[in-house]
C-alpha cells in the first residue's frame, strides 16, 4: 500500500513522457514567431492550424454552404431585378401622371 502512490506517479510520468513525444504542430506564431507546441493531427498541424478548407465536394454540399452564408439577400440577383422593375414601374407611373415631364 505504501508504494501505490509512487506506482501511480510512475504511470503518470510515463504517460506524460508519451504525450510529450507526439509530433508537434510547429506553425509559427504571427506575433511571437515561436512554433506552436500543440500536438499535431494526421496532416501535421494542430486543430487550430489545420489549414484552409478544401470546400464542399458535392453539389449538395455547395448548396448547403451557400445557404449557411446567406444573410439577407439584399444584393442577390433576384432582389436586384425586383428593385430595378419597381424603379421602372415608379418612373412610368410618374411619367403618366405628369410629375416629371
Amino acid at each position: 500500500m505504501a508504494d501505490e502512490p509512487l506506482g501511480r506517479a510512475a504511470q503518470r510520468l510515463a504517460a506524460l513522457e508519451m504525450a510529450n513525444a507526439t509530433p508537434r504542430c510547429g506553425a509559427r506564431g504571427k506575433r511571437s514567431g515561436e512554433p506552436c507546441g500543440a500536438p499535431a493531427m494526421e496532416n501535421g498541424r494542430c486543430w487550430v492550424h489545420g489549414g484552409a478548407s478544401t470546400g464542399p465536394r458535392t453539389a449538395q454540399g455547395l448548396a448547403r454552404s451557400k445557404r449557411a452564408r446567406w444573410k439577407h439577400g439584399y444584393y442577390s440577383a433576384e432582389a436586384k431585378i425586383e428593385r430595378a422593375e419597381t424603379r421602372a414601374a415608379l418612373q412610368e407611373l410618374r411619367h403618366l401622371i405628369g410629375l416629371y415631364g
